[in-house]
C-alpha cells in the first residue's frame, strides 16, 4: 500500500516543491527495507485478519496431492527468483564484461577537471569509440566512460558532474539491490513500476545537484547537453549495471526536463531528515502489528460438562493479590502461575491488584 501511494504521490511535481527528491528515494528505500526484512519483534501484537484470512489460510492449507498449496506456491516463488536473479546477474556479467573489453584511453584533462571537485577521487575517466552517450560503472571500481566527441568545457563540466554525483551516491550499487529485491518479489507488479520510478528519482537528483545552484540560462545549457545526449543514445538500449546521462524514454526525459526548468523546486535538507524521522516512526509501527485468523474453539471439543468454555475480555481478567495470580471468568475464578498471567495480559486482558 505504501509503494502504490508515494508512487502516485511522485508522479506530482508540486510535491517537489515542499519535499526533495532525496527524501522521496529515501521513502523507496524504507519501503524495501519492511519487503525484505518481514520479522515479528518481541513487541509485534496479533490483531485478527477476520473471515477473510480464515478463508486464505484454508485455501493455502488445502492438499493437492501430497503437498499443501502454500508449499506449491512457495516452490514456484523460490524457482521464479532464482530464474529471475539468475537471467539478472548473468546480463550484469555479460555487460560488465563488454564494458572492460573495450578499448579506451584515458582522458587526462576530465580526470584533472574531476580532481579539482574531488581531489581524493580515485574515478577513471576513459575515451571509447563504441561508446554513444557519457554513462558511468562500477561499484567498486568506478569508470566515467566517454565518447570519442569533442566537447565544450562548459558541457564536459556538466556531464562529468552528473556521473559523479552517480558515483558519488552509489547510485549504481543502489539500483542493483532495488533489482534484487525485484526479482526475489518477481511476482510483486508494484516492484517492477518501483524499480522504474527509482531509476528517474536517481537521474532527478542527479540533474538537481547538478543545476541547484545554476542561473536560468546555464540550466538552458545542461538541457541542450542532455537533449544531446538523448538523440546520441536514441539507437542503443542502456546496459545493464552502468547509469548514463539519459535514457531512452521520451516521457522521462521530458518529465526531467520540466523538473530541472522549475525553478521553485529547492532540495533543502531539514525535509530529508523529517521524512527519516517520520518514516522509522512507520516502520516501526508497521511492525508492531500482525494479522492472523481468528478461531472460535470447535464445538466438538467441548463435551457435556467439560470445563472448557470461551473467555474474553470483556468479562475475563487477572486479579493480582500478594504473590497469588487468579484468572477470573464468567464461570469460575482459577489460580494460575505468574507466568501463564503475564501472558495473558500481554494479550490484552485486564489487569487487577487487590490487597490480601
Amino acid at each position: 500500500m505504501l509503494i502504490a501511494l508515494f508512487l502516485m504521490l511522485r508522479k506530482k511535481v508540486s510535491l517537489l516543491h515542499v519535499c526533495s527528491i532525496q527524501a522521496i528515494i529515501l521513502l523507496y528505500l524504507f519501503c524495501a527495507v519492511r519487503l525484505a526484512i518481514p520479522i515479528e519483534l518481541p513487541w509485534t501484537k496479533v490483531v485478527s485478519g477476520g473471515r477473510f484470512y480464515r478463508w486464505l489460510y484454508w485455501i493455502l492449507g488445502y492438499p493437492i496431492g501430497v503437498f499443501p498449496v502454500y508449499e506449491i506456491l512457495l516452490f514456484i516463488w523460490l524457482a521464479g527468483a532464482v530464474w529471475s536473479l539468475g537471467k539478472y546477474f548473468l546480463q550484469y556479467r555479460k555487460a560488465s564484461s563488454y564494458l572492460n573489453g573495450l578499448p579506451k584511453k584515458l582522458d587526462r584533462d576530465a580526470m584533472n577537471m574531476l580532481q579539482e571537485w574531488d581531489a581524493d577521487s580515485r574515478i577513471q575517466i576513459f575515451r571509447c569509440a563504441e561508446v554513444k552517450a557519457p554513462c558511468c560503472m562500477g561499484i567498486w571500481n568506478k569508470r566515467i566512460l566517454l565518447p570519442e566527441k569533442a566537447y565544450t568545457e562548459g558541457d564536459l563540466r556538466y556531464i562529468l558532474l552528473h556521473e559523479y554525483t552517480h558515483l558519488k551516491h552509489n547510485d549504481i550499487l543502489f539500483k542493483v539491490l532495488i533489482r534484487v529485491l525485484c526479482g526475489i518479489y518477481w511476482w510483486n507488479p508494484l516492484l517492477l513500476w518501483m524499480k522504474k520510478d527509482v531509476n528517474q528519482s536517481v537521474e532527478i537528483r542527479c540533474d538537481l545537484s547538478v543545476t541547484g545552484h545554476l542561473e536560468k540560462a546555464e540550466r538552458a545549457d545542461y538541457l541542450e547537453v542532455m537533449l544531446d545526449a538523448f538523440r546520441e543514445s536514441t539507437d542503443t538500449a542502456p546496459l545493464t549495471g552502468s547509469a548514463g546521462l539519459v535514457e531512452n524514454h521520451s516521457a522521462s526525459l521530458m518529465e526531467r526536463f520540466r523538473i530541472v526548468a522549475d525553478s521553485k523546486i529547492m532540495q533543502k535538507k531539514w525535509t530529508t531528515v523529517w521524512t527519516c524521522i517520520a518514516m522509522l516512526v512507520v516502520l516501526v509501527f508497521s511492525y508492531s502489528f500482525i494479522l492472523q485468523p481468528k478461531y472460535a474453539v470447535p464445538e466438538s471439543e467441548i463435551g457435556n460438562g467439560s470445563r472448557i468454555y470461551e473467555v474474553n475480555q470483556e468479562d475475563t481478567y487477572i486479579i493480582k493479590q500478594g504473590d497469588t495470580y487468579i484468572l477470573h471468568t464468567e464461570k469460575e475464578d482459577l489460580i494460575i502461575d505468574e507466568n501463564a498471567a503475564i501472558q495473558i495480559r500481554e494479550e490484552g486482558f485486564l489487569w487487577k491488584e487487590v490487597e490480601e
